[in-house]
């Protein structure tokens, strides 16, 4: 879905190009400080690992709840 080519990392104007697929129209400055703040290695390429990190619930009732 968003990973179209299979590399298995992303980046900025991956995430931006599978945004506006789904109609979602974000400003480069927005994805670069998510890419930032959740690409562990910084080398400017979210991985699946970060990618999860990313949308995760990270408390246990939330997981739940959407479980």
């Amino acid at each position: 879905m968003v990973d179209l080519q299979g590399k298995n990392w992303i980046t900025g104007p991956d995430l931006r190009e599978a945004l506006e697929d789904y109609g979602i129209f974000s400003h480069k400055e927005d994805v670069f400080l998510f890419l930032r703040q959740f690409d562990r290695n910084d080398d400017g390429r979210l991985q699946y690992s970060d990618f999860c990190d990313a949308f995760c619930p990270k408390d246990s009732l939330s997981a739940q709840v959407l479980n």
